[in-house]
């Protein structure tokens, strides 16, 4: 009868150290297909800020000055302008010249710390449109680069949809801003590329459930 009860102790310690390591497998498969799978545009919808005055032309500029503004929102809402629309037919635009849009900028928060792997954005041709990040491990911004101007005219993309991993950063917050050319700025659509940086508390309590799923099998293995 003893030797049955062990028998059955054994077979069921056999089965529980099966069940946690099948379960171990499949958060390791999990695992690997997230990391393996596309980014995602993790900028989709984020909030956005416009600081500084948009929408106003220098005197005498020859621009149409009732052309209509694009909403914050607008910067990554995920909708590209057909290409050489005109640069502020609706979207984020500003006249480096009008006091007080000299240093404008957009801030899109991601809500949350992130790995980007690339970018992509649509803006006017013909000047430059320089990118910073915040990085959430010194609390900090950060120059990325900026598109140089473009031939052609009104708004055009630019793609960086993979960067190198050289240039791979981590940033919670996105800011967005231009200089040189003609003065006569205009962003229309902004998109990250990227995967979600876990906290360092998530990354302790997956730590801990490892070591625990070790222990468990050393225990059921005696």
């Amino acid at each position: 009868m003893r030797k049955l009860r062990l028998l059955q102790r054994s077979l069921h310690s056999k089965k529980v150290s099966q069940l946690y390591l099948y379960f171990f497998f499949l958060t390791v498969v999990s695992l690997i297909t997230t990391t393996a799978s596309a980014y995602p545009n993790v900028t989709l919808n984020k909030p956005a800020t416009m600081n500084g005055l948009f929408g106003v032309l220098r005197p005498n500029s020859g621009w149409d000055p009732n052309q209509p503004l694009g909403a914050a929102s607008s910067i990554d809402d995920g909708v590209f302008f057909p290409e050489n629309t005109l640069w502020n037919a609706g979207s984020i635009w500003w006249d480096a010249a009008v006091p007080g849009s000299e240093n404008n900028t957009i801030v899109i928060n991601l809500q949350g710390a992130y790995h980007i792997t690339g970018f992509i954005t649509q803006a006017d041709n013909n000047d430059n449109y320089e990118i910073e990040y915040f990085d959430p491990s010194t609390s900090s911004w950060k120059v990325h680069g900026w598109w140089v101007p473009l031939s052609d005219w009104g708004l055009m993309t630019r793609t960086f949809s993979q960067l190198p991993p050289n240039l791979e950063f981590d940033a919670s917050m996105i800011r967005l801003s231009a200089f040189g050319g003609d003065g006569w700025y205009a962003y229309s659509e902004f998109q990250a590329f990227g995967r979600p940086i876990p906290e360092p508390s998530s990354m302790l309590l997956f730590g801990s459930g490892l070591l625990g799923l070790v222990g468990l099998r050393r225990k059921f293995r005696k």
